[in-house]
């Protein structure tokens, strides 16, 4: 078991996964701790820096030939924090839809540009 815990930390994965967390479940407390109104945080959290770590996720999957459930990491993350710390805010939910359609059009951009198409 050790061996595989090892394996798992000198991963690519396990980097990924801490930094999806750092940006899809610290990010959200952060901003919420210093008690920012939700217009801010959906403007420069949800749309801002999420939509971008989407978008280059997409990239990194393609670019990396990523297994498809790669796809789930980010999107999975911040249903976390939805279901913790926004439960009632039906636009959150939305957000974990459009994060997995960004990550997916940015996929297939990127390998429409490597095919020359």
């Amino acid at each position: 078991m050790k061996k595989y815990v090892m394996k798992f930390w000198q991963s690519a994965y396990c980097k990924l996964i801490l930094l999806l967390i750092i940006i899809g479940i610290t990010l959200p407390l952060i901003f919420s701790a210093f008690h920012l109104g939700r217009s801010w945080r959906v403007g420069i959290l949800f749309l801002g820096v999420n939509v971008i770590t989407s978008a280059s996720l997409g990239i990194w999957i393609q670019r990396t030939q990523q297994p498809w459930w790669v796809f789930t990491f980010f999107p999975g993350i911040f249903l976390v924090i939805v279901l913790v710390h926004y439960l009632t805010s039906i636009y959150a939910y939305f957000f974990v839809v459009l994060y997995f359609l960004i990550e997916y059009l940015a996929f297939i951009l990127m390998k429409s540009s490597r095919e020359g198409l």
